[in-house]
Formats: C-alpha cells, structure tokens, sequence
C-alpha cells in the first residue's frame, strides 16, 4: 500500500510537471533514431505486443512516453521476454521522479542521465523492484548533500547492506543481495549502480575483464559527479572519491571497460558500436595506455576485410578475448590498451594467425592468415604484464576516521544477518516436522536471508517426496533467492510423472529408499529406471545453466500435452523440430548476456543460442525427459541407454565424445597443476580456440586425468606465474580423429625466480600470538622463515588471501614454518574474529598490531614511505630478509609463498 501511494504521488507530480510537455530526448535526429528503433523492436516482440505495449495506451507525458521508448528501442532480448510494460513505465517514473527529487539531478547532461540513470538494467542481472525500495530508503539519508557527499553516502549505505563474498556466475539482483547481505564484485557493483541510479546520480559498472598481472577479474562503480566520471568501490567507501583498494592493480590493467544501452556518443574511447548498445574503454582515466595497431593480410599481403581480430590477456591458463574487433576494408583494426603484452588472434572462414606483441614496442603489427587446423607443433611464450607502480595512500587520520565507520556499518549488517534462522532453531524445525536434522541444518544454513521462504516451503511439503532432493540439486545461490512459490512449481509438477515407489507398490520419500530395500542410488518411476544422479541432474533439477529459476515446469506441461510428451520421449527429433519451427535464434540482441527464462522463450518465439538451449533443457525436464547442458562444451545433451548424448540443433548430427586423452603430470614440475590455474584443454570451434570448462570438475583432481572429447583439433595450454606476475607458456597444438586414445604429459615450463631482497626485518620484534605469551620475530623465522600477512578483514583482497592459503594446506604443512596474520589496531572491530578462518595450516597465527608498530617497523626496512594497501604479506627467509612482497589484491598468493619458501 505504501509503494502504491508513493507511485501515485510520483505519477501526480510528473504530470503536475509536464506544462509544455517538454521533450525527454531535445535532440530531434536522435529522437528519429529511438523511434525507428522503436518500432523494429515492437515488431521482433510481436508474441508479446499486449503485454508490453498496451502501456502505450494510457495517457503518458511526453517524458514518460520518450523516456520509456527509448528503453524499450535498446533493451537486450532478455528484457522484452521475460517483464512487462508495467514494469519498465514503473521505472520511468521512478527516474523522473529522482529528476525532480534532487537538487544535483537537474545539472545532469540530457545524455548522461538518459544512459546512466533511466535504465533499470546494469549488465546480466534478474532485474527486480529495487528502485522503488532504495528510493524510499535513500532520499531523506541524501537530499540535502552535495553531489559528491550523496555518493560516498551511498556507498556507506550499500556497505551496511552488502559485504563480499565468491558466489556462481549467476549475478543476483540488488534486492537478493541486500536480502542475503552479500555477493561477488559483480553483484556488489550492480547493487551499488542501481542504488546511484535511485537517487538520480549517473552511474555505471566498469570492469577489468581479466587483470594481466593475476588470475581473475574485477568490477566497480563510476559515478558521474560535479561534471566528470569518478570511481568508487562498491559497497567498500573511502573516505573520497577516485579511491579503492584496487587503485595499485587497475594501473596494470590492460582493459578497463562498459556496456551501455543504446547509441552513446561521449568523450570515451568507443571499442564496438551497434544498433542496440555502445561498448567504451575508460583505461586511460586509470594509467597509461598506447594504441595497439594490426594490419591483417592474407598469403599474399593483400589486406584482409571483415577478419575477427580478438585482442587476448592471460588469465586462468588460457588467452582470453578481452576486446574483439573486425578489420575495415585496408586490414585495420585498432585498441588503445595498457603497456603489457597481449596475443592477438585473427581468424576468417578457419583460416588463422596469431602474434605475441609487447604493447608501445611495435607501431603496427602485421598478422598473415596462413594457418589451418590440424598443424601439429609445440612453442613456448613469456607474458609479462605492465609493472607495478606506487600508490600513495590517504593520510592515516582519514582512514582510522572511515574505519571507525566502516565498523558501525559491520555491526549494522551483522545486526541483521543476526535475523537469520540459527542452527538450533533449525533443528526444532526438522524435529517438528520430522524431518532429517542433518539435511535441514545444512539447506537454512545456505538459505541465509531467504530462510523464510524456504522454511515455508519445507513446511508445505513435508510429506511429499523429493522435497529435499529438489532443494539438494539446486545451486546455493539459488536457495537464497528462490521463492517457495517457484519451488512448489518444481516440486508438485515432478510429481504429476513420478512417484517413487517400493516393491510393493507404495509411494515413498527417496531420501527413505534404502530403508525400504532398495538400493540408495536408484530411483524408480513410471517411463522406466534411473539412477538418482541422473534423476536429480536430468529432471529433478530447477536450474538449467546460469539462469535466474522461475516456475517453468508447470507452464510448459500445460503447453505440451501428455500425447506430445510420449511422443517426445520415444523420439527427441519432436523436441527439436518444435523449437526449429517456432523459436526462431537471434545471436545479437541480447547483448547483455541475462538468460531469456524457458516461458520468455516460449512467449517470446525469440532466443540467443545459449537461452534456447536452455529452454529445450527445460522443455525435457518438463515432459520427463532427463535432459541438461554439458558444463565443459555447453552442449545440450539428452540421458539415453545408459548415457549422455549430444543434441545439435545446427547440424546434421551431434557431436559423439568419441576420443580419448590422457594427461600426465610430468615429474619436472615444481607443484601438482590445476585445471584452469595451471592448465586448460581447449577446441577449435569457427576460427579460434575454446576452453573446455572443467574448473571445479572432480574428473580433474588426480593425474592421470582422462578426458572424453570429440574428434577436433585441440590446444593444451599450461603457464607458470613468477611471483612479479609474468607468466611461462607452454602451447601444444594436436588432432584427435575418432577412437584415438592419446597419452600426453602436462609440462609446466620452468621459471628463474630473481631472489631480490626487499629488505632486512628487524627480528627484535615482539609478537603477542597468543594470549599468555610474546614471541619474537627471530623465534618465528627460525629455520624455515616466516610467512607475515598484515590484513584488512573487511577488505575484498583479504578474503581472496585467506581463501588462496588452506587451498594448500597440506603443502604449507610440509613446508613446516610458522605464518602470522597481524590485524593493525586501527582495524580491528569487535566484529573480528579470528575463529572464523577455519582449515589454516597448523602453525597459522593471528595477533592485533597494537598501534601499527609492527608494520610501521617492516615499511621502514622495505623503504615503504607510505601505508602500504593490505594484504601485505611477505616471506622472511632464515637470514631475517624479506624475499617475497606483495601489496593489496593477488589471486594465487599461497602458490607464490610456498615458491618463495622452497
């Protein structure tokens, strides 16, 4: 009732505003260009005319009216599927209503506040009602602050909602985060644009699409403020603008980049451009960057037209395309890029050529076309990323005065996580409903904020089965997010073709199986016998892919009845040519990369190639058909006789994993390689490489791994990291034809690692790392050396650090030193604790740097003038010299201690 009554007034107040209707878009070319746009989009979504365009017929301003065609002009295709009219005009004047609320909206340029503030998407988020909650909460905390203090006050408001932690490549909502208190820097940086944009303030997610200097990624927020982009971390405020923990790293990045809906035309350098969105570089608002310049010729030097030409960083053992451009009529292409070194890969109709180039070193770099699949051949590369540079840190009276209130903004979000279902009301609750304690423990425990709904959800259907088993073969994203509504849906509709039964013929809870004699991996059912795994994986299951879950299942059996589902299960050719004949591939419209759900598919008739694979998984399910997406290819695949089989709706038949290889881990190697850290498998698939996705794949854990692939030209890639973030390569290039089974080792190239001493620890020093007793740092070196991590628990580079470290347990173990993580004083909260690291090595150690001596001490032996940005973690060998240094954010640091301890 409260959101209706504020919607009227906002509605009121536009209208009492619209004297003169005056225009939404001045610019009278670019309002021809929206409204062409306009109309071919009203035509793509013509199986949802009314539901999306009826909105057109209420008697709107012209604002609103422009304002909301401009929306509907550049939307990617997930958002004409999968909301309504309603929804986007509610954003509107949401928007507008921000226009007239705040006093620094109205010197906001036409074009900044129609890109950055109108929409309502960020990048690949499920979009939700947020704006009207931030609003409410945000415009009395803000109206009366300057632009660039209303800001920095809501990022302090974001932290008090949202804190970091890893999550799945699914990026949450703003209000799923807030509900569960935490995300990913995606997550965290969509939640902080969406609540910038409530309150009228320009704002955009940026992001590093790979760092060059350390495997992963990052993203974070841009404010238009007093007239010019600044930056800030999202939910992570300091003190001033144009300030974050990333500020060492962003000045070796080699991309810094945005989407931005519809046809922008700014200051910024433009990498791509196309009818529905613009894509722009913002690295040099960061470091220095140089134009990268490539002519592409063929054989004969004559200029190649239309080449792909992918501009790649390393990151995760592979080349990734960070930028991909296509060569104009003389062969060019161009990227204004940072000073690192970069692969660059062309490719046209299968023919390719590639070069390693050391940005500034070259004016232009010549590729010739002249390779073909199936070379067979070895080479070796070393990638050095741009060097580190010093950034001066904020006098530290301004950081102890943000801490202080980052630490109330702590207290505040943990106040509310403190909300959740505990552990022991969770188990009165299985007892209550008899239930197993174990199984419900675990399952509220991942719920978080979503406790209720899932606690609703438990108590509906308490005697049904499969209630546990749906929730088990979900991803733990989707436990916090999903509604018991939706997950009613899966339940209930599962059941309408399954009952498991006894050998008497009596339904029971699968969980019970055993039990009842049967064995605990087997399910029985109407259409025949499957094993749980596949039963949970193939139908159970409400996730498909990356996709947000909605209630599909009983909307798609209402769609195809029981005759088609027979049908379809004796013959998958009825699934296939339904979707060939009525969904028809758009491979450029859904720019942002938000799956269409399986109903925006179904009303849409329209979907991305992934979106429509998707839909089909889901189709399956829904008609009892075990059916999923192979998570290494992304092949849809169908269970039958006994395995999982490949379904191809381009050609004429799918692929069949037909050949087998076998990796070794070659004795020379200095540590045991990880898929997607040290190695990875890659097929050439249209013009260039593609890496099988096997991260966090089981199959890959002990050598020899053995993988089952389809005959193809493959690359296996391995890099070796330095501790100064360069890299080692190794590429072998070969052909596996049908029934191969090949044996290869899994080589990591050598590296020199350059002793340099950065300075001599002064082993005087006393640590207090336990409550009865003060150590000295000369006691912990002792003959091993000493791992010494200063850190910032509230800070995301931290948490990567105390998440790299028991990853390698066992071999910090074997090395046998100590390792102490010191919190300064300034930083340390009451809300810190150290228990909370769980599964550290033996000899881990926490203290509290009582007046920052300690570090104050290690900076003056180092030559660090000012407060090094932490984690500051350094390796001190037998001799009390630090060896390894390392300031701020570093993924893999556990891996370049123990090559410093060796």
């Amino acid at each position: 009732m409260r959101y209706t009554l504020l919607l009227a007034s906002m509605v009121a107040i536009l209208f009492s505003n619209c004297t003169g209707e005056k225009h939404f878009i001045s610019d009278k070319d670019y309002r021809k260009q929206v409204e062409d746009q306009f109309e071919v989009r009203r035509q793509l979504a013509h199986n949802r005319d009314s539901v999306l365009f009826d909105v057109f017929n209420k008697p709107l301003s012209l604002k609103q009216k422009e304002a909301l065609e401009f929306l509907y002009a550049y939307m990617p295709l997930s958002d004409l599927a999968d909301y309504s009219g309603e929804y986007f005009l509610q954003q509107v004047d949401l928007s507008l209503m921000a226009l007239d609320t705040f006093s620094w909206s109205k010197g906001i340029p036409e074009d900044i506040f129609r890109h950055f503030v109108l929409p309502v998407r960020v990048n690949n988020e499920n979009l939700d009602t947020a704006r009207i909650v931030f609003f409410k909460e945000l415009k009395d905390r803000v109206k009366n602050l300057s632009m660039a203090d209303a800001a920095l006050e809501v990022n302090h408001w974001c932290h008090e909602k949202v804190n970091y932690r890893s999550s799945d490549a699914r990026t949450s909502s703003p209000l799923a985060s807030v509900l569960n208190s935490f995300g990913r820097c995606g997550e965290e940086s969509t939640f902080t644009v969406a609540a910038m944009r409530s309150v009228g303030i320009p704002a955009r997610q940026v992001y590093t699409p790979r760092w060059a200097h350390t495997d992963d990624n990052h993203a974070w927020v841009e404010v238009f403020v007093d007239d010019k982009w600044q930056y800030l971390g999202a939910c992570e405020p300091e003190a001033v603008l144009n300030r974050g923990w990333f500020d060492g790293p962003v000045k070796r990045a080699m991309m810094v980049h945005t989407n931005v809906i519809g046809k922008y035309a700014g200051s910024e350098n433009v990498i791509e451009q196309k009818d529905l969105y613009t894509k722009i570089n913002s690295l040099s608002a960061y470091t220095i960057t140089h134009p990268l310049i490539v002519r592409v010729v063929d054989k004969d030097n004559v200029p190649v037209e239309d080449a792909k030409v992918e501009f790649r960083i390393y990151n995760y053992a592979e080349f990734y395309p960070m930028v991909v451009k296509q060569s104009d009529k003389n062969g060019m292409a161009e990227l204004e890029t940072g000073l690192g070194d970069l692969q660059v890969w062309v490719s046209k109709d299968n023919i390719y050529g590639y070069s390693h180039v050391s940005v500034g070193q070259v004016d232009t770099l010549v590729i010739k076309l002249t390779r073909s699949i199936g070379e067979a051949y070895i080479e070796t590369a070393n990638n050095v990323p741009p060097v580190e540079k010093v950034v001066e840190s904020l006098p530290v009276a301004r950081q102890e005065e943000n801490s202080r209130r980052l630490a109330i903004e702590d207290s505040i979000r943990n106040a509310y996580m403190a909300t959740f279902m505990s552990p022991q009301q969770a188990e009165a609750f299985a007892i209550e409903l008899d239930l197993d304690t174990a199984i419900v423990k675990k399952l509220i425990a991942l719920s978080y904020g979503n406790w209720r709904e899932i606690t609703e959800y438990m108590r509906q259907n308490s005697a049904r089965p499969l209630m546990t088993d749906l929730l088990e073969s979900i991803a733990e994203k989707d436990i916090r997010d999903t509604p018991a509504e939706y997950l009613n849906d899966h339940l209930l509709n599962v059941n309408t073709f399954f009952k498991p039964v006894d050998y008497d013929g009596n339904v029971v809870d699968s969980l019970k199986l055993q039990e009842n004699g049967l064995p605990e991996n087997d399910v029985f059912n109407e259409e025949g016998r499957y094993e749980n795994a596949v039963f949970n994986e193939g139908i159970l299951s409400a996730r498909v892919l990356n996709e947000l879950i909605r209630p599909w299942r009983g909307y798609l059996q209402e769609k195809f009845d029981k005759d088609f589902a027979s049908r379809a299960q004796a013959d998958i050719r009825v699934v296939t040519d339904w979707i060939k004949d009525n969904i028809t591939v758009n491979t450029t419209d859904n720019y942002m990369g938000c799956p269409l759900s399986p109903i925006g598919v179904y009303e849409l008739r329209v979907a991305d190639i992934r979106s429509r694979n998707i839909f089909f998984v889901a189709m399956c399910r829904s008609l009892f058909i075990p059916a999923r997406i192979d998570r290494a290819t992304f092949q849809p695949q169908i269970f039958k006789d006994g395995d999982w089989l490949n379904i191809s709706f381009e050609a004429e038949e799918a692929p069949v994993k037909s050949a087998k290889l076998e990796l070794v881990n070659d004795i020379s190697n200095p540590l045991k390689p990880i898929y997607s850290i040290h190695y990875t498998l890659q097929k050439f698939v249209e013009g260039r490489f593609t890496t099988l996705d096997y991260e966090g794949s089981g199959s890959t854990e002990a050598f020899p791994v053995t993988f089952d692939l389809e005959p193809g030209y493959y690359l296996l890639m391995t890099g070796h990291r330095r501790n100064d973030g360069s890299v080692a390569i190794r590429s072998q290039y070969f052909t596996l034809n049908k029934g191969d089974n090949l044996s290869l080792p899994l080589l990591l190239q050598p590296i020199d690692q350059v002793v340099d001493v950065k300075g001599i620890i002064d082993s005087s020093q006393m640590i207090q790392a336990s409550r009865d007793r003060a150590i000295s740092i000369m006691e912990l070196v002792g003959e091993k050396g000493l791992i010494l991590a200063f850190i910032n628990p509230a800070n995301e580079p931290t948490r990567h650090v105390m998440s790299d470290i028991p990853l390698l347990k066992s071999d910090f173990e074997k090395w046998g030193g100590n390792i102490v993580f010191v919190v300064p004083s300034s930083l340390n909260t009451k809300d810190f604790n150290a228990d909370n690291y769980t599964n550290m090595p033996a000899l881990s150690k926490f203290t509290v740097d009582k007046d920052e001596k300690l570090i104050k001490s290690v900076m003056k032996s180092t030559g660090q003038k000012s407060m090094p940005a932490l984690p500051y973690v350094m390796f001190v060998n037998a001799n009390g010299e630090i060896t390894f240094l390392s300031s701020g954010y570093r993924i893999g640091i556990g891996e370049n201690l123990l090559k410093a301890a060796r």
